[in-house]
């Protein structure tokens, strides 16, 4: 697992690699984010027990996405919060991203499928993104 930071430390993105592999319930997004992304490992016989989510109003004021390559293979362009372009880095099958602040733009170098997760609802690209480049 590796977190990308800008110039002035802030977190863009986590990279985990299909290779990630920790025992125990392993949070990689810190407390304070919107979105969380877990990666648990289970053995054998154990369980997770039924439940339910506990109803709660959450306000949110950043889009945090994170992308699972099922398929393919990505470029991925990072840029910080002034939106200038400081990072570049391929994803292969079973890598993930998670992209927590600044902006990215996704370049697919052989036929990809991905599997994106973040808040919705997704409203079209002219009312929930502003285009960098």
């Amino acid at each position: 697992m590796e977190e990308i930071t800008s110039a002035d430390g802030r977190i863009i993105a986590i990279v985990i690699k299909n290779a990630f592999k920790k025992d125990g319930m392993n949070f990689v997004s810190k407390p304070h984010f919107p979105l969380q992304l877990g990666f648990n490992s289970y053995r054998k016989g154990e369980k997770v027990k039924a439940h339910v989510h506990v109803e709660r109003e959450i306000v949110i004021k950043e889009i945090q996405e994170i992308l699972y390559i099922k398929t393919g293979e990505v470029q991925v362009d990072l840029y910080d919060g002034d939106k200038t372009p400081f990072r570049s880095f391929r994803l292969f099958p079973g890598d993930w991203v998670f992209f927590v602040t600044g902006g990215h733009g996704i370049k697919m170098i052989k036929d990809t499928t991905i599997i994106e997760v973040k808040q919705g609802p997704y409203n079209g690209k002219g009312q929930d993104k502003v285009v960098i480049e």
